[in-house]
């Protein structure tokens, strides 16, 4: 009940952006209710009570009143604008219910009622995002959204299309992709802009939002000032709370306690709903404890938990997050109280699990491990550790599962659309035919003919050519997403044998460097392409840490070029590591004595980059022998690393090339393997 009631306001907030209907809102209730047990006349009443269920009640309950009331009187009446509307009550009372996937079906029929008639249903079409997350449809909430914001770009209304992606928006926002929330609240506040700018000063400040949630403090504040800016101009103030609650967190994650100090208070000043008190609180709090003010943020904190306890407040509120147990973690933390403060981030964890806040999730987790880890408990940080990547994981799994889909539907669209407009052409030079007589009739038929067929044929090959390259796109993504896994799970195993053996301080260090080397991998994965600097820092880590767990039993030396920058020269990111862990794997690892893999960089004709990855190991032919007869390590490494530079030439015709050679003495004996790469620059 307390998320159903949290998300009908957070919705009616939304409408009143969306339907430039905020001032009216602080005109209050009892002015409507009012003017409805007065009007006599059946239309007006139940535009009236549609105007209350939507804008002005403050419950789901008290807004299924009076949309049944609207409803009931539309039937009796045979008023299809007030059976539209008035429908939504049944969405509403299932939601209360808990029966998500009915609720689904019965909004979807509002929302094509609302189509049939080319009206704007912003109630509707908001909270089936709602729906979907509560049913554990989000996939399926990407596709509808997508196909809806298709639909209406061509066949309007401009606010449902605006309302389409800031739905999408949301979800990639609750999947913590910051870039792609950020690109569909853009597309929704231009959208809006011409004849909603209230709504698209809204955008405005989500964006800054989503820009502060990514650490880009400097622009989140640009675009909230943007927001708040056009929202005074416009004389709208349903939303000053939020902006200075906002810009108090900007400024504290700055370090600069004053202003952050100064916005709270102000925030203070503009509350309207009880809850707000308890995010003042907590602002308050978080101030204190940076500051190491203990005293004074205690007495915020106690002021949040009671505000908690009597609102019933959750973690995820209409104004942003509400990280009660992070904070109590925090100060406990500075108390010196490790008990309680893995307590509290633990209850923070679970909260965050509960409400399917996918970025605390990520955070709460990441948080545990480092603390578990100052607590010299390697075996708990480990798995956090691990949950931590397979979360990643899998969130970058739905967001790339939800941009391909997202293409195919706007590549669907575009076909229908082009076939439409073929045959509107169609029609009017089928008009045009019959204007010409006699003779010129077997002419102009072929003339036309030819023509359409030959600018089918010519669009049919644009359109496959741009939908291999995007494919071509996609899978590159993809098999760039398979390296996170395979790369953070070898060097694993690496660390892993130190705690089997209870060799804790060296776990301990090592998951210390490991921590590192994460954190460059996830950093790397994020880009295209990464520099030579980056890819060899990286790789040094993984090679420390496969060196300490067979005694050093190899070292690797590196060789490169006086002309090779590698602080510009862009490369893909993991690129070389499976070469190594090859190398390592099959060359060194059954040799006897210590091995030697060289590494070496230079640049040929100034336009190609020449890697060369070389190791004085057993060969390749005795490897295979001893593989075959026992495998221990099974590398998939190579066969993707393979995969991605035949990606990357379909997709650029770069001419990347990679080769393989034998290394033999003067008798023929194996004397290692040397890998060639070739990449283009």
């Amino acid at each position: 009940m307390n998320s159903i009631m949290r998300i009908s306001w957070y919705i009616r907030l939304l409408i009143l952006f969306f339907s430039g209907s905020a001032l009216s809102q602080t005109s209050g209730e009892d002015k409507l209710l009012l003017q409805i047990s007065k009007e006599t006349n059946d239309t007006s009443r139940i535009r009236l009570l549609i105007d209350f269920g939507f804008n002005s009640a403050s419950s789901d309950s008290m807004a299924s009143r009076y949309l049944k009331q609207a409803y009931d009187l539309s039937v009796k009446k045979i008023f299809r604008y007030g059976m539209a509307f008035g429908q939504y009550y049944k969405v509403l009372e299932l939601s209360e219910k808990g029966r998500y996937d009915k609720a689904i079906d019965q909004c979807k029929q509002c929302i094509e009622a609302f189509d049939s008639m080319h009206l704007i249903g912003l109630g509707p079409l908001l909270q089936m995002g709602y729906l979907f997350k509560s049913a554990g449809r989000q996939e399926e909430q990407v596709r509808y959204y997508s196909e809806k914001a298709a639909y209406y770009r061509r066949h309007g209304p401009a606010l449902n299309q605006a309302a389409c992606y800031h739905s999408l928006a949301g979800y990639y926002h609750y999947l913590a992709d910051f870039e792609h929330a950020i690109q569909y609240y853009l597309q929704s506040g231009e959208i809006a802009k011409p004849s909603d700018p209230d709504l698209a000063a809204g955008e405005t400040q989500y964006i800054g939002t989503v820009y502060m949630e990514w650490g880009n403090l400097d622009k989140a504040e640009k675009f909230l000032r943007a927001g708040m800016e056009e929202l005074t101009r416009l004389k709208i103030t349903i939303n000053d709370f939020y902006y200075y609650n906002r810009m108090s967190e900007i400024y504290l994650r700055r370090n600069d306690w004053r202003q952050a100090f100064s916005y709270a208070f102000e925030s203070k000043n503009h509350m309207t709903v009880p809850f707000q008190n308890g995010l003042f609180q907590l602002s308050c709090a978080a101030i204190h404890l940076g500051t190491n003010s203990m005293d004074s943020a205690r007495v915020y904190l106690e002021g949040a938990e009671k505000t908690r306890k009597e609102l019933k407040m959750e973690i995820i509120t209409s104004h942003g997050y509400f990280e009660l147990d992070y904070n109590l973690y925090s100060f406990y933390r500075l108390s010196g109280d490790n008990n309680r403060a893995f307590q509290r981030i633990k209850a923070a964890l679970n909260a965050a699990e509960s409400s399917k806040a996918v970025s605390l999730v990520l955070k709460y987790t990441r948080e545990l491990h480092s603390f578990l880890l100052i607590q010299r408990d390697s075996l708990q940080a480990l798995r956090y550790l691990i949950k931590y990547n397979a979360l990643q994981d899998s969130v970058n799994t739905l967001s790339t599962r939800a941009r391909i889909a997202s293409y195919e539907i706007e590549q669907q669209q575009q076909q229908k659309e082009n076939e439409i407009e073929q045959l509107q052409v169609q029609k009017s030079e089928q008009r045009n035919y019959y204007l010409f007589a006699g003779a010129f009739f077997l002419l102009t038929g072929l003339g036309i003919f030819s023509r359409l067929r030959y600018k089918r044929k010519r669009d049919k090959e644009q359109l496959t050519s741009d939908f291999k390259k995007q494919l071509a796109q996609a899978e590159t993504k993809a098999l760039r997403a398979q390296m996170n896994p395979h790369f953070i799970f070898n060097s694993l195993n690496s660390i892993n044998s130190f705690v089997m053996d209870q060799q804790h301080e060296l776990a301990s260090e090592y998951l210390i460097k490991f921590s590192k080397l994460i954190r460059l991998i996830l950093d790397n994965s994020r880009s295209e392409t990464i520099s030579i600097e980056k890819e060899l820092e990286a790789l040094k880590l993984y090679i420390l840490l496969e060196s300490a767990r067979f005694d050093n039993k190899f070292k690797c030396v590196y060789h490169i070029a006086a002309d090779v920058n590698t602080n510009s020269i862009m490369i893909p990111p993991m690129l070389l590591q499976p070469f190594v862990e090859n190398a390592i794997w099959h060359g060194l690892m059954q040799k006897v004595g210590e091995g030697t893999i060289t590494i070496e960089i230079a640049m040929k004709n100034e336009e190609f980059l020449i890697i060369t990855i070389e190791d004085d190991g057993i060969g390749r032919e005795k490897a295979a022998g001893l593989k075959s007869k026992s495998a221990t390590h099974k590398s998939h490494g190579l066969k993707v690393t393979s995969q991605r530079i035949e990606m990357m030439n379909k997709l650029n015709t770069s001419g990347a090339q990679v080769a393989i050679l034998d290394l033999k003495d003067d008798q023929g004996l194996a004397t290692g393997t040397r890998v060639e790469l070739e990449i283009p620059i």
